[in-house]
């Protein structure tokens, strides 16, 4: 009986094979699912590699985030900054209240993502007594389609003096929309520069000034491994000098790309760009720039993310008659993970608007951060940063009159989560700007100024309120 069983059921399996062999083999057996579009499945269109020549950058680690959202965020601190009013040389020590408060949204569709993030405040400084205005929102907005997406990143800063950013005062409340770079990462993506959202290198003063940064771009695979990218961005700052010393600029650029994987976690692309850098008339007028870059990326998902580009920069001048002369234009950025901590390194040389000092700067730019856990609930940040900026034109009337500047900066931040809604943070930081010889700003007259500053605070984050 059981050898009889036996051979009914190898009998059973031998047809059951043959029958799932001829429904394999069978030419005319339908599909019961389409095959997906290219785009859907395309490793060029993979967000933990996106192409190179586009404006986002690979990420240590992505968490893809499902849910939207309302989070508020309030953040208060106290300083002793050794030049609080940002003067050339000053050394008094004197205390420094800040107040920040910073709303978010977030909002996901089934192919589009909407970011919202507003941030609002102001310094109470001590020695005399001042209040001033902090004031900074932003925008990003992506839609998708099966082979490609358009994006549209909007900053826009109203500051007293220096720029938003991530260890500045201590770390900023909210998600980072409005003064991490446009979602961008740390110096952004694109062209040399362009992720410098406040536009501004160095400060002297706290002259008030207004920035804006807006960008449209798009991504459009062409087969799996290619994908051409465009980009239109417009930046502007204006600062509101009594003195009319500072300089105003507006720069308009225009980028098209193209990029091909070379294997799985290496990439190569081509970019040319136009930029246009006008200031008013009478002190500046306008930078013609060509700018032709070569780039390649190496990409290990989660560790590791370097980016190297170079390539000529045309450059005609129209003050004090026609100019015009090549450059290099080049940038390099890493991302690593070190264990539990991440270093971002970049450096980049490009044309920049002079930061209100010139009227057209050639600038070089190094930045580095480090983070790191210490332990449940402790964590490091660390960053220094350097950049050299050189005039392209020299004005008698407007600007400073030095050829150049050095602008450096450092600092440290520990912070401690108490809880799921409050943070205490302590920081540390210094700043240097010196300019090749003695200038003017502002009625003031000096070379070098120097600022070191250390501050306590606590910030309060509670749970974001779902919307949907």
């Amino acid at each position: 009986m059981a050898k009889t069983q036996t051979i009914r059921l190898a009998l059973l399996v031998f047809g059951m094979s043959l029958c799932a062999a001829a429904q394999t083999s069978s030419p005319s057996q339908p599909e019961t699912t389409p095959a997906p579009a290219f785009g859907q499945n395309a490793p060029v269109l993979n967000p933990e590699n996106p192409p190179v020549t586009g404006l986002d950058e690979p990420g240590l680690s992505l968490h893809a985030a499902t849910r939207s959202f309302v989070s508020p965020a309030l953040q208060v601190s106290e300083a002793a900054d050794t030049n609080g009013g940002n003067q050339f040389g000053k050394s008094d020590v004197e205390s420094i209240t800040r107040v920040f408060g910073a709303l978010d949204l977030q909002q996901f569709w089934p192919k589009s993502d909407l970011f919202l993030e507003y941030l609002g405040g102001g310094a109470f400084y001590s020695s005399p007594y001042d209040a001033k205005q902090m004031h900074a929102a932003g925008l990003e907005a992506v839609t998708r389609w099966r082979t490609g997406q358009v994006a549209l990143r909007d900053g826009f800063s109203y500051l007293p003096d220096g720029s938003f950013q991530v260890g500045t005062f201590g770390g900023l409340p909210g998600l980072g929309i409005a003064t991490g770079g446009l979602g961008l990462g740390v110096m952004g993506g694109g062209l040399p520069g362009m992720g410098n959202i406040s536009g501004q290198l160095g400060s002297i003063g706290d002259i008030p000034r207004l920035a804006n940064t807006a960008i449209l771009d798009a991504i459009q695979a062409i087969n799996p491994v290619s994908a051409i990218t465009v980009a239109g961005g417009f930046n502007n700052a204006h600062f509101y000098d009594p003195t009319n010393t500072l300089i105003n600029s507006d720069e308009l650029t225009i980028e098209g790309g193209y990029s091909h994987l070379l294997s799985r976690h290496d990439q190569l692309g081509l970019i040319y760009a136009f930029q246009l850098i006008q200031f008013p008339q009478v002190t500046g007028g306008q930078i013609y720039n060509h700018v032709v870059n070569v780039r390649w990326s190496h990409t290990l998902s989660g560790r590791m993310s370097l980016i190297a580009g170079a390539g000529p920069q045309y450059t005609e001048l129209e003050v004090g008659g026609y100019y015009t002369h090549w450059s290099l234009s080049a940038r390099v950025q890493l991302r690593y993970k070190l264990g539990r901590g991440a270093l971002v390194a970049a450096y980049e040389k490009f044309t920049s608007p002079g930061s209100g000092f010139y009227a057209g700067a050639s600038t070089q730019a190094v930045r580095a951060g480090y983070t790191r856990p210490l332990g449940r609930t402790w964590e490091f940040y660390g960053d220094l940063g350097y950049s050299h900026n050189h005039e392209l034109q020299s004005l008698t009337d407007f600007g400073v009159s030095a050829s150049s500047y050095n602008e450096g900066s450092g600092g440290v931040i520990l912070r401690k989560h108490l809880g799921r809604s409050y943070d205490f943070f302590t920081v540390y930081r210094f700043g240097e700007l010196a300019f090749s010889s003695p200038v003017t700003i502002g009625g003031v007259s000096g070379r070098t100024t120097q600022r070191q500053s250390g501050a306590i605070g606590v910030e309060w984050h509670p749970r974001p309120t779902r919307i949907e």
